[in-house]
């Protein structure tokens, strides 16, 4: 069966003809534009997705059939790789977590295809209330560069972020190993100073989990880890843009403040992301589910997690910031391909090589992006 599609290239802007046979782009032409074309881009990437339709990656009976559920539905939505983010738990939840994850993309080519890395989100966090965000208290750890040997054996070499708030004691130490160890070590849930953020990127850290949320609601006006990781042009950002996480002007100015190469877009999305509304519970916190799909503690204004997905977070991104399509686009394919070390092949649309990408209807006075198709390797 051959599949043809007629859509726009993100990035060229040019028009072009597509057949798509037995998983693999056959054939590739340029044709005219015409009104109302779709565009198409490379398969969007998500580097923190803790789980999704009541499925937790941290959860304690985590499983094959539930993994392959969470693959199926964010790909639906665009998402053809994300990293399963285990969150703060006890040291044989998160093992065993590391392990099933791993054994389940040996055992499924989908899985395989979808799954290209483990994020570790704590425990090695600040165990203050406000930077802390949701993490289970019981749980929060020093670092441990024993226990990262044994998630790096569980993980079977998947496991590519650890994020770690740079304050705590051992944290330069570990993320000295951790960078050798090839892992991207990523500053998150925490309130270093400014010293503290400079030694932490001297000693490797690369990236900030989800600037402006894992933080005090109350800092300093001028000296404030958020400014402080700002000011340093080596520290890449990621970004929840759903429009409840961070108000528009603050995606706005956080964008500002860095080369369109060192921003990605995430979701974070929650396990109880796609649940209907109402308030249930996760682990031993009570959510509830609000209008806007976000997750937050229940009773109070306070964000637990996400329930936007990635392809309605690049219209936001460009809503907020002004910025193109084409950045947005970027911030969650080549930009976490390169930071995290990916397969840059899967970027590319070649003639010969396996179909793995997205076509999504894009309204441009509303900023507004749809899937339209998705090709996963001939998955339809």
């Amino acid at each position: 069966m051959i599949l043809r599609l007629d859509a726009i290239d993100v990035f060229s802007n040019n028009a072009m003809s597509l057949s798509i046979e037995d998983g693999y782009l056959s054939s590739s032409e340029a044709i005219e534009k015409r009104a109302g074309m779709p565009y198409f881009c490379p398969g969007l990437i998500d580097v923190q997705i803790n789980g999704n339709l009541g499925i937790d990656y941290s959860g304690e009976e985590l499983s094959f059939e539930e993994i392959l559920t969470i693959c199926r539905s964010v790909a639906e939505r665009g998402t053809l790789q994300h990293f399963p983010t285990i969150v703060t738990r006890p040291e044989s939840t998160i093992e065993r977590n590391l392990a099933i994850i791993a054994r389940s993309v040996r055992q499924n080519s989908l899985i395989a295809s979808e799954i290209t890395g483990i994020h570790v989100e704590g425990p090695y966090i600040s165990p203050v209330d406000g930077p802390r965000g949701a993490h289970d208290l019981r749980y929060v750890r020093k670092p441990s560069i024993k226990e990262l040997d044994r998630w790096i054996d569980c993980s079977e070499g998947l496991l590519k972020i650890v994020t770690i708030a740079p304050e705590i004691e051992g944290a330069c130490e570990f993320i000295e190993y951790a960078t050798r160890k090839g892992i991207v070590c990523s500053i998150g849930h925490c309130q270093p100073t400014g010293d503290q953020v400079d030694a932490a990127v001297k000693a490797g850290a690369r990236v900030c989990t989800h600037l402006g949320n894992g933080s005090a609601a109350m800092l300093d006006r001028l000296s404030n880890h958020i400014i402080s990781i700002l000011a340093n042009d080596s520290i890449a950002v990621t970004l929840i843009a759903d429009g409840a996480h961070l108000p528009p002007r603050a995606v706005n100015v956080f964008s500002k403040c860095r080369n369109e190469d060192d921003v990605v877009i995430i979701t974070d999305l929650a396990p109880m992301a796609g649940m209907p509304k109402g308030v249930m519970n996760w682990g031993n916190m009570t959510v509830e589910i609000v209008e806007d799909g976000s997750v937050r503690l229940a009773g109070t204004p306070y964000l637990a997690g996400a329930g936007s997905p990635l392809i309605r977070n690049i219209g936001n991104y460009v809503r907020y910031t002004g910025k193109k399509l084409q950045a947005a686009v970027k911030a969650c394919t080549f930009n976490p391909t390169r930071i995290y070390g990916l397969d840059a092949d899967r970027m590319g649309l070649c003639v010969g090589r396996k179909a793995d990408f997205i076509v999504f209807d894009w309204d441009e006075k509303s900023s507004i992006a749809n899937i339209n198709r998705v090709v996963q390797g001939g998955i339809q």
